[in-house]
């Protein structure tokens, strides 16, 4: 008969699992860092939309713009906008599209994708880089205007603009 009272326990069977899974956790970790690296390339607009002039955003156009790596890019890459005036952050969510080169293409009806922001001088702000480390903070984004380290899974992307007669209230993104 087994009496639980007589049973001796072995410490080496309760620490067994828990040494596999620490095993196991730390090859996870060297198996994503060798195939996508916790930090990105600097990001720039492509020479096209690179002017240092502001463009002036107006009802019933297209937007385009283009955020080419100054390096090859391993691995997944995102994109969040912000609209920025002074010291106020707007969230912004226009749609993009990532190559696989990680290159990164912003295109949408201006009337659509501008909907609702006030008339004046903006100054649009993509954080691109690792999805999941994307800024939310809007201090985040603005320290980010002067301090974009070089080793960062994601930096800041700037373009001023002028917007003259959005009409509406934002529009939700759909997919």
């Amino acid at each position: 008969m087994n009496d639980l009272r007589t049973r001796t326990r072995n410490p080496a069977a309760a620490v067994g699992p828990i040494v596999a899974a620490v095993v196991a956790a730390a090859a996870l970790v060297a198996l994503r860092l060798h195939f996508q690296p916790p930090v990105v390339p600097f990001y720039a607009l492509a020479a096209d939309d690179a002017g240092s002039a502001e463009e002036r955003i107006v009802p019933n156009a297209v937007f385009s713009v283009v955020i080419l790596p100054a390096a090859p890019v391993e691995g997944a890459v995102g994109l969040r906008g912000f609209l920025l005036r002074g010291e106020e952050v707007r969230p912004w969510d226009p749609p993009f599209v990532v190559d696989r080169d990680g290159a990164i293409h912003v295109t949408g009806r201006t009337d659509t994708i501008f909907a609702g922001v006030p008339d004046g001088p903006w100054e649009m702000a993509f954080a691109v880089g690792r999805p999941e480390v994307l800024p939310t903070a809007p201090l985040d984004v603005l320290r980010a205007r002067t301090n974009d380290p070089a080793e960062a899974g994601w930096h800041l992307v700037r373009k001023r603009i002028s917007v003259a007669g959005m009409p509406g209230e934002p529009s939700p993104r759909t997919p």
